[in-house]
């Protein structure tokens, strides 16, 4: 299975217009979106940018970030194919997928959210198995959390990261800690923020986890 990962698009429809070309020049099978799809905007916005995306023909899984408004955690998209794992379990290619929307930390910015409710929707997935979390908080303490200054990612999926060890974190939210890094056997990515133009191509084969940081232009 061939992930095509990007998160931190922020309204960005430059970036939006790039990433279906890329996805179909990598041969993606599935495109994973790690929050942030708009900057302050609005549903009609998020379908907007996902509309562009849906162009490269895979199938999209997507969580809303801190910028997306909190409507963004409970919408399902009704002009574009595309599934919200916020709170939801999917399975594709043999693998699990679960989300987690929403953004650790205080910036004033739209959904921020208590780690009290991250291990809400997090206790649930707590018996996958062949599981792949897309969460747009990463971890806390990591190198992909690391604005530069601080670590903004969240205590509650650093926890359940190493409890349950999934195969895969999908991230974003730290457009500072573009990178991939391990906790145990989990590789977690941060793409990087797509709004400038960075991604990430993972292929999942079994337990094999191999990620690589690419830019869209």
């Amino acid at each position: 299975m061939r992930i095509f990962q990007v998160s931190d698009i922020h309204g960005s429809f430059e970036a939006a217009e790039r990433i279906p070309e890329k996805a179909k020049e990598l041969k993606a099978d599935l495109i994973v979106i790690a929050g942030d799809i708009t900057h302050f905007g609005s549903p009609r916005d998020a379908e907007e940018v996902l509309k562009i995306i849906s162009e490269a023909g895979a199938p999209i899984f997507f969580v809303s970030g801190n910028c997306d408004p909190p409507s963004l955690l409970t919408w399902k998209p009704e002009a574009v194919k595309a599934v919200n794992l916020n709170g939801r379990i999917e399975k594709f290619s043999g693998y699990v997928f679960a989300g987690l929307g929403g953004g650790s930390g205080k910036f004033g910015t739209l959904t921020e959210l208590e780690e009290s409710d991250f291990e809400k929707v997090l206790e649930n997935y707590r018996d996958l198995r062949d599981l792949i979390l897309v969460t747009h908080s990463p971890p806390y303490g990591t190198d992909v959390d690391f604005t530069g200054v601080k670590h903004i990612g969240s205590t509650a999926v650093r926890r359940f990261v190493e409890e349950v060890q999934p195969l895969l974190v999908c991230t974003g939210h730290a457009h500072e800690g573009r990178g991939i890094t391990k906790l145990g056997r989990t590789v977690v990515v941060n793409a990087g923020p797509a709004k400038n133009g960075f991604c990430a191509i993972i292929d999942v084969d079994g337990e094999n986890v191999r990620p690589e940081l690419l830019t869209l232009y």
